[in-house]
């Protein structure tokens, strides 16, 4: 973030009249920006803190009710899960960029997935009686498990050169 700065305040310098905004162009694993996905990461930023605005109003909501803790979990996850499910993951990262998108977006698009998927197995397995700890915990494995299977086949696939048959 100090390199990002100090290039950015160098390539100021050279210039004559007043500053200017200069949008940032960040650079993930295998130099490929976000921008190549037609968003930038302002935008991306942005979704990540709407999402979590919203958990976090229903969390609130469902604590100021008086519901249990791990109703409040559930009700936090499914919200998010909701407006995910009303958009579609692949909205947000389109199939035609698949070929050029960097191994972090990959990873970023599997863990969703995971996180998606370990919501179902909590809303399938969720019981009223059951303390926060168990139903967190569960969560937790059921995304865990997946994003290791995905992000592991996503690894392997992309180490292993394609046959031609």
């Amino acid at each position: 973030m100090i390199a990002f700065f100090h290039r950015r305040m160098d390539s100021l310098r050279g210039r004559k009249g007043p500053l200017q905004f200069v949008e940032p162009r960040l650079f993930w694993i295998g130099d490929r920006p976000p921008q190549s996905e037609g968003k930038t990461m302002n935008q991306i930023i942005r979704t990540y803190i709407f999402y979590g605005l919203i958990m976090s109003l229903y969390a609130a909501m469902s604590w100021m009710l008086g519901d249990s803790a791990s109703l409040i979990f559930l009700k936090a996850l499914g919200s998010g899960m909701y407006l995910l499910s009303q958009e579609g993951l692949r909205a947000h990262f389109p199939e035609q960029h698949d070929a050029t998108r960097s191994l972090a977006t990959w990873i970023e698009f599997k863990l969703l997935n995971a996180v998606l998927f370990g919501t179902v197995i909590t809303f399938l397995n969720f019981r009223p009686d059951a303390p926060l700890d168990t139903t967190f915990r569960g969560f937790v494995v059921a995304a865990g498990v997946m994003a290791a299977l995905d992000i592991g086949f996503l690894l392997y696939r992309r180490r292993r050169p394609e046959r031609p048959s």
